[in-house]
């Protein structure tokens, strides 16, 4: 699969994904809960996710070796499953730490709240406005994102960026962060959090696995010229 199949077929996935929570959610109402509920179907499944992400770009390296967009992406994705599990928490039973204006700080998720707090309590305008510029960039992030798959689209793979996947899926997780900062007490975009971190996560897996693939065919090639110039020298 190419470049542009893979980025087509992570999109699918995510699209799929995003269709059958929506429609359960909405058909479905008994159902609800356990897709969406805390520990529920859609959480775990992003914590898999991550998990392969994690996991899979530590594996690539120990294959193929060291690259920088496969430590970046291991390193995100395990930050991102440790949010997911509250810092392990749920896993061990621990209690987390208090968070600053309530609650308990579970997740580097977290952290962005604590700052809009802090910011709120400094001026409601200035929270608003960090706000407004996270969202700012993750809309800037998805129309790139759009582009890459029109120009794809149009049969111009070769200038697709190597990194659409994860910039999608940090525009994912940006949007998800402004609805948990702005608002968390909406069921419906509670639910559309859920699902946008499910979709960052899968967006995160298909990453690794280009990455994975870019860096055992650059491997092989290299293991390829090799020997050619070795006898060129010769």
């Amino acid at each position: 699969m190419d470049q542009f199949g893979l980025l087509l077929g992570a999109f699918l996935v995510v699209g799929i994904v995003t269709v059958a929570a929506a429609f359960v959610a909405v058909e479905a109402p008994d159902l609800r809960p356990l897709l969406l509920q805390e520990d529920g179907i859609v959480e775990m499944a992003t914590a898999i996710f991550f998990a392969l992400a994690a996991f899979g770009a530590a594996a690539s390296v120990a294959l193929w070796g060291m690259r920088l967009p496969l430590l970046l992406a291991g390193l995100v994705g395990f930050a991102e499953l440790m949010d997911e599990t509250s810092f392990g928490s749920r896993l061990f039973g621990f209690q987390p730490p208090p968070l600053y204006g309530g609650g308990q700080l579970d997740g580097f998720h977290d952290l962005l709240i604590v700052v809009f707090r802090l910011a709120h309590d400094l001026d409601p305008l200035l929270a608003w406005l960090l706000v407004g510029l996270l969202l700012a960039a993750s809309v800037a992030l998805t129309i790139f994102v759009a582009t890459q798959l029109l120009r794809g689209f149009r049969g111009d793979p070769r200038h697709l960026s190597s990194h659409t996947l994860f910039l999608a899926h940090v525009a994912f997780i940006g949007l998800a962060q402004v609805i948990d900062i702005s608002a968390s007490s909406s069921h419906a975009l509670s639910a559309m959090e859920e699902v946008f971190e499910l979709d960052a996560a899968i967006l995160l897996a298909f990453y690794v696995l280009q990455q994975a693939r870019l860096a055992q065919v650059r491997l092989n090639h290299v293991a390829v010229l090799r020997p050619e110039l070795h006898k060129t020298g010769s």
